[in-house]
């Protein structure tokens, strides 16, 4: 015959009692006990130009409430099923985290301080860098020049460490500025298999860096 259980703190009948010395009915135990330590206040950084979070020292693809809150909140309840219910009040921002494992329910209020500042992409971008210049010459080099952009935009899209940084008509010709050598690479790969231009390489010297001259990768490409 199975025994009735009652909470010691209410009297209440109960059909599990939880805890390590004083064992409470679900109800009870939440009210004396906070199943997950969570902060009164955390910080969520967003960069001002593009939108993505800083999350554990990188910048990642996370652009709305949602998904920013979701990935701030990811590790403070692990074991349990987490809920999240936000709100604005006197121009500050809550959340409420709802917080159960079976009849084991409690939630939480934090505060959300949002910050923003600009990711080094986005910095670099609005700063012209660019590590490889490819100086596209020759005659009717409108389509070229087309498929180098829709090229550019198309690894932007896959890692916004590459982009393109700048597009100027030249004599002659179109210079491309690119962020990254890998992003010089693929484009002069396409460029190869599409056509059978003439390439040639050569480097600026840029300055120096602990020490070491740093050059930038230039590279002629005649159609």
């Amino acid at each position: 015959m199975e025994l009735s259980k009652f909470c010691p703190r209410c009297g209440e009948k109960t059909e599990s009692l939880h805890g390590d010395e004083k064992k409470l009915c679900p109800d009870c135990f939440t009210n004396v006990n906070d199943l997950v330590d969570t902060p009164r206040e955390i910080e969520i950084e967003t960069c001002s130009v593009c939108g993505r979070m800083k999350e554990k020292g990188e910048w990642i693809e996370a652009y709305t409430i949602e998904d920013q809150l979701a990935e701030a909140f990811s590790d403070i309840a692990e074991d349990y099923h987490l809920e999240l219910q936000y709100w604005e009040e006197d121009e500050e921002f809550f959340v409420r985290l709802h917080i159960s494992e079976g009849k084991l329910k409690d939630f939480a209020d934090v505060k959300v301080e949002w910050t923003e500042d600009q990711c080094p992409d986005c910095s670099r971008f609005q700063g012209g860098f660019y590590k490889a210049k490819i100086q596209l010459r020759g005659e009717d080099l409108q389509k070229v020049a087309d498929e180098i952009t829709d090229k550019a935009a198309e690894l932007t899209n896959r890692n916004r460490s590459d982009f393109l940084s700048n597009m100027e008509q030249r004599d002659g010709g179109i210079d491309f500025y690119l962020s990254t050598e890998k992003m010089n690479k693929k484009i002069l790969s396409m460029l190869r298999e599409g056509y059978d231009p003439d390439i040639e390489r050569s480097y600026e010297l840029v300055g120096e860096q602990d020490g070491q001259r740093v050059y930038r990768n230039v590279v002629s490409v005649r159609m």
